[in-house]
């Protein structure tokens, strides 16, 4: 259990934020609970016995209140993350966010000169993405001092994603793929290095895509170059031949209304699907470290991850911008749920 500290959840009645604020609950915190819409933030804060303050994103100024640190938990992080950031910088609170995404992770961590003066650690990507992700890079890294590769693979278990999730997605895809070559991002065709791979749940086709993982796990290891796979439902040649088209697809459902889904209460329950995660650290003379771990689902590991975040932020001193994994160890992944099943 942690004592409590004053600090905002904002995004709390989505489904990641309504996980993050019973875990928080659960941990002993009190959180004040923030978004957009005042009668599910109501209803969630009288159900959670906390308090509550409605707004957008761009009036985190007013609504930081007293907070010493504010998690961000709304999507799409493109468009709430920068005005979050920003007023958390100007009032010098803490800030933590659980994005995956390439603009906001490197925004976060270009904030580093301003954290510092202003006394604060700011955190990118708290979440299942990319916690138990940089946690095993920290893990692989750590024992090939001089790796120049870093390969990594995410396989999400889960029933669903949520609405921001979708969004946060969509917008990575209308970008293209990336991948990190001698330490800088560098555009690729999506599909492009599609291969099998045996996995703990059976041989796999693993796709490069353009995830936060790109620039959190090069900041927490320095490895140069670091290439981020997940799992798709076709062959490589199919994959090689489809993914292309696919931020034309991401681009046009970006142009296309979308209508807001009513929450489901029982989606927001965590669920015992297993996610599993590879790494592969290689060091210029041919030297591997690589491993398997299991999560449980997705949606469950970020709450706790996220709470863990806010516990270590609050209880360290300040950080500047930063990851997880590098200011706290591979340890805090692992903490969060991540079960180590073999390693080479």
């Amino acid at each position: 259990m942690f004592t409590n500290e004053s600090w905002l959840l904002y995004g709390a009645t989505g489904r990641t934020g309504t996980l993050i604020a019973e875990e928080a609950v659960a941990r002993g915190h009190r959180p004040v609970l923030a978004g957009r819409d005042p009668d599910r933030l109501r209803r969630l804060a009288e159900r959670l016995d906390l308090t509550w303050a409605a707004g957008p994103a761009t009036e985190m100024s007013r609504l930081i209140g007293d907070a010493r640190l504010v998690l961000l938990a709304a999507g799409p992080f493109g468009a709430t993350a920068p005005a979050v950031l920003r007023a958390c910088l100007d009032a010098g609170v803490h800030y933590l966010d659980i994005a995956n995404d390439i603009p906001v992770a490197t925004a976060v961590l270009a904030a580093g000169d301003q954290a510092r003066r202003r006394g604060i650690t700011v955190l990118p990507a708290v979440g299942f993405g990319t916690v138990a992700s940089d946690g095993l890079a920290r893990y692989v890294a750590d024992q090939v001092p001089q790796a120049v590769r870093l390969d990594l693979a995410v396989l999400p278990g889960t029933d669903g994603s949520s609405a921001g999730a979708r969004a946060s997605t969509m917008q990575a895809l209308a970008g293209g793929g990336r991948i990190r070559r001698g330490g800088r991002l560098v555009r690729s065709r999506l599909g492009a290095g599609s291969r099998r791979q045996h996995t703990p749940i059976g041989y796999r086709t693993l796709v490069p895509v353009p995830t936060g993982d790109l620039v959190v796990s090069g900041h927490t290891t320095g490895i140069p170059d670091i290439t981020v796979s997940f799992p798709m439902p076709m062959p490589p040649v199919a994959a090689r031949l489809t993914m292309p088209v696919l931020p034309v697809l991401a681009r046009a459902a970006g142009r296309l209304p979308q209508r807001a889904k009513p929450a489901d209460p029982a989606a927001s329950a965590a669920t015992t699907v297993d996610s599993y995660l590879w790494a592969r650290a290689t060091g210029a003379d041919g030297q591997t470290a690589q491993a398997w771990v299991r999560t449980g689902e997705g949606y469950a590991y970020t709450a706790r991850a996220a709470i863990l975040a806010v516990e270590a932020a609050l209880g360290s001193q300040p950080l500047g911008a930063t990851t997880v994994a590098r200011a706290f160890g591979s340890e805090l992944s692992f903490q969060a749920g991540g079960e180590l099943l073999a390693e080479a």
